[in-house]
């Protein structure tokens, strides 16, 4: 294979980390957080904007006690007001990896659009792929469209 096809199957396969951090985990976590999150009490402790996008800082304890601080994705709202009690949804297994506040968890995800974005890319990817193997002669074409770009008539 020459060099270009490195860089096409490259070109597919560079993004699918992204796909998955961004688009399919934070889903999943939601998702995951609908079917068996404890609500409880928490309270706002701050907001950080960067670039004008927003992160909320959260404190709560679980039902066992144990303090809690959660701290939000950037995202373009703000999920709470500093001092302001929150309704808080955490995994009783892992509380500090897996939690959200009720706000977030009712408002449609922007890992949806990363995810849409970023299978788009993929597809486009996915058809250079395909072009370079007809090209080349890979993958055999069987269709009278194939006669120009390399690949043999059926």
């Amino acid at each position: 294979m020459d060099t270009l096809g490195w860089v096409v199957i490259c070109l597919v396969l560079f993004p699918l980390p992204f796909l998955a951090w961004f688009g399919v985990v934070p889903l999943l976590v939601d998702r995951h957080l609908r079917r068996v999150g404890v609500e409880v009490t928490g309270r706002c402790r701050s907001i950080s904007e960067s670039e004008s996008r927003y992160s909320t800082s959260f404190e709560f304890r679980t039902e066992s006690g144990d303090r809690v601080i959660y701290i939000s994705p950037l995202s373009g709202t703000r999920w709470g007001t500093p001092g302001e009690e929150a309704l808080m949804v955490y995994d009783p297994s892992n509380p500090w990896r897996r939690a959200r506040s009720r706000r977030e968890l009712e408002a449609r995800s922007e890992a949806w659009s990363a995810l849409w974005w970023l299978l788009a890319g993929e597809v486009i990817n996915l058809a250079l792929l395909l072009a370079y193997l007809l090209y080349t002669g890979v993958v055999p074409c069987h269709f009278s469209l194939c006669e120009g770009i390399g690949g043999e008539a059926g």
